[in-house]
């Protein structure tokens, strides 16, 4: 009865310590699976945030945008990509600690395994040295019939202790073969995950390897660019400057006009007035001497009129009207504005009026006037200046001229077509307007206006 007592403590210890091995294992494999979730989820929104930047960059390159801004979205790509690279690294860890408990349970069912087939061994070595169950010395040794039944009996529980131990190697041996063949199959989906995650660390590795020199290139590009546009900006204030002498040099030539006509006006008024001085001395003369007057009252007075004319001065402007009717949307305003590369401030003196997608379409007149200048700049491309009288106004980057220097033109009339010629990053008017000899801000002439990107 004892050994009986001995062999059912043993299998419930053997079965608690399966139970105990089983709930180890499976407790850090929920861990590792709800840490899996989590990364997922914080990948697949990189991978959103990844797809977006790429979209942007793709259109950035498509519209030949600023390098700043590409190299801004590159670098930003570049901090997504290092989060990922992160992420798939500890998905990548989880599931080799996910083969390696499942490679424990695995080793845990061969040890129990290994236990039941030492005692099941045991067993038939103890037999096969005893002669196995050898009931006729039973029977010849009992020295009475209860003796007899105590011997059958314990023989029974040996038998049945033999056998449970027996099935207990049988079940030992079939959970191993199935923990195993779960680790095989469980070892070939983290695996196949593995794989797909080395797959993908090596795309991101290759998209940032390509940003890198990407990023190389612009950084060339960049001072390549600072260099053009340090030159282009130089060739655009020199292009300013000369429009300016143009205006002014026009100003200073009516102003000398207006001076030298109004000396003319006096100095005729003066001849007239002493014409009429010497008319009414002479009537006075003849009347005394008792004689016709030699000059009529209306005679006289038509010259004394004449010694009142003075100087008229020149045309004043009229009200503005918008010069490319086809766009009202201004991309940059007058002013002061930022340098996209040193990221001072410097001075735009005009408007510029977006012209996109309308490539030819007519630049007209703000007001009637005469063509000052009509002519071809490095910076400034196919441009018009226009005298109004007291105001003038210029029109750059055009893409051909319809009048020459000289011309009178009309308020409304086409004088050239919107283009991109000169120092322009794309088809647009720039327009300026000038008040004696200063450049004011156009907006102040016009409403209805859109701004855009400015």
């Amino acid at each position: 009865m004892k050994r009986k007592k001995a062999i059912s403590v043993i299998a419930i210890i053997l079965a608690v310590l399966m139970l105990v091995s089983l709930v180890a294992g499976m407790i850090p494999t929920f861990a590792y699976a709800d840490e899996l979730d989590e990364l997922r989820a914080k990948k697949d929104e990189l991978t959103r945030q990844v797809k977006e930047i790429g979209e942007r960059i793709e259109g950035l390159e498509e519209q030949q945008a600023n390098v700043l801004e590409q190299k801004v979205a590159l670098e930003e790509r570049n901090r997504l990509a290092a989060e990922q690279l992160e992420i798939i690294a500890a998905e990548i860890a989880n599931y080799d600690e996910l083969i390696e408990i499942k490679a424990k349970e695995v080793d845990a069912a061969k040890n129990r395994e290994a236990v039941q087939l030492s005692k099941y061994r045991t067993r038939i070595r103890a037999m096969e040295e005893n002669g196995g169950y050898n009931i006729l010395a039973v029977l010849f040794e009992a020295e009475n019939f209860a003796q007899l039944l105590t011997a059958l009996d314990d023989m029974g529980e040996i038998m049945d202790s033999d056998k449970k131990l027996q099935r207990q190697y049988e079940d030992a041996r079939e959970e191993t073969e199935e923990i195993k063949a779960a680790y095989e199959a469980e070892k070939a989906v983290y695996e196949g995950e593995q794989a797909e995650l080395y797959a993908e660390q090596q795309e991101i590795l290759d998209q940032v390897a390509e940003a890198e020199e990407r990023l190389e290139a612009l950084e060339e590009e960049i001072e390549q660019a600072k260099q053009e546009y340090a030159a282009a900006e130089a060739a655009e204030q020199a292009a300013a400057a000369t429009i300016a002498n143009v205006i002014a040099a026009n100003n200073a030539r009516k102003a000398q006009e207006r001076a030298e006509a109004q000396a003319a006006a006096a100095a005729a008024a003066a001849e007239a007035q002493q014409l009429v001085d010497q008319m009414t001395q002479a009537n006075a003369e003849a009347a005394a001497a008792g004689e016709n007057a030699p000059f009529t009252e209306l005679e006289i007075q038509t010259v004394a009129e004449a010694a009142n004319i003075g100087y008229v001065a020149g045309n004043s402007s009229e009200g503005f009207i918008w010069p490319l009717p086809c766009s009202t949307r201004i991309t940059s305003r007058f002013g002061n504005r930022t340098d996209p590369f040193t990221g001072q401030t410097r001075y735009h003196s005009g408007i510029d009026i977006d012209g996109f997608g309308n490539d030819g379409a007519p630049v007209v007149a703000a007001a009637s006037g005469t063509v000052i200048t009509a002519s071809y700049d490095g910076a400034y491309g196919n441009y018009v200046i226009i005298d109004h009288g007291d105001t003038s106004t210029v029109y750059a980057h055009m893409q051909a001229l319809a009048v020459s220097y000289g011309d009178y033109v009309s308020q409304g009339q086409t004088i050239g077509y919107v283009g991109a010629t000169g120092r322009a990053t794309g088809t647009h008017l720039h327009f300026e307007v000038y008040v004696g000899d200063g450049r004011v801000d156009p907006a102040q002439y016009f409403s209805g206006m859109t701004y855009y990107n400015c």
